[in-house]
């Protein structure tokens, strides 16, 4: 069962967020030719897919390689290579260490907005940045340095993008409730669990989520303020006692 609450608005910042979703997939639907968002959260993925669906529109998502977190949202779903984006490679000495972080402080400086850049993969002695085209002639002309930094661009995709680690944490599950899967995740009890959830220290694809009885789909991502970010990877078999064993998989 889906959790609706993941699905709507929570407010009226969102209300709006989904008005424009609706009127990207109408008018990609009524001129047959594909219209596109910026880059969007995991959670504004959730209320773009949805609010597609609901006036009955295929749509498509796509962030520049398999697992990206930030994607752009196209309506009607489109060819990968067709989405308005591209990535630069930036190449810097190992021994700077540079972050995620220092990346992005040096790209929002430059004025640009946020749903304009999608994910930043760092790796050693090099980083993967996906821009909308716009941003990315920007980028090319003006980054010279990461803080003190010097790097190098190329135009594409010339590193592998580091694999995403997880701490892959069992358990056996009375239900897909999020106070269950919180206190599987934690290691805590489900009062414990309730009380996280109700204090609103968790989040559910980005938004606080209120109610303990609220389930949770397979392959949900969730997080817990002071224990971190996790997926509900998989629901296994059921035991003869009615549970099920569960994969939960915490982000290292």
């Amino acid at each position: 069962m889906k959790s609706a609450g993941a699905y709507l608005p929570a407010n009226g910042e969102e209300t709006e967020f989904c008005r424009h979703i609706r009127d990207i997939a109408l008018l990609g639907e009524k001129t047959f030719s594909p219209r596109f968002s910026g880059f969007l959260t995991e959670r504004e993925q959730k209320l773009a897919e949805y609010t597609a669906s609901s006036v009955g529109v295929d749509c498509g998502f796509w962030g520049g390689y398999e697992g990206a977190v930030r994607k752009m949202f196209s309506a009607p779903s489109e060819e990968r290579e067709n989405y308005p984006f591209k990535a630069v490679t930036f190449f810097f000495r190992p021994k700077d260490k540079l972050t995620h972080r220092d990346f992005l402080g040096a790209l929002m400086s430059l004025g640009l907005k946020r749903d304009q850049i999608g994910d930043i993969a760092v790796a050693e002695g090099g980083a993967a940045v996906f821009a909308t085209e716009n941003a990315l002639s920007l980028i090319s002309s003006e980054i010279k340095k990461i803080g003190r930094v010097g790097v190098k661009q190329e135009t594409g995709l010339k590193i592998p993008i580091p694999e995403q680690e997880f701490e892959e944490i069992s358990a056996v599950i009375a239900s897909h409730r999020i106070d269950v899967l919180v206190a599987a995740a934690c290691g805590i009890s489900r009062e414990k669990a309730a009380a996280l959830i109700r204090s609103g220290a968790v989040a559910y694809y980005g938004s606080e989520i209120s109610s303990v009885s609220a389930n949770i789909d397979e392959g949900g991502t969730f997080s817990v303020k002071g224990f971190g970010k996790f997926i509900f990877s998989h629901l296994g078999f059921e035991t003869k006692k009615g549970k099920y064993h569960a994969l939960i998989k915490k982000y290292k």
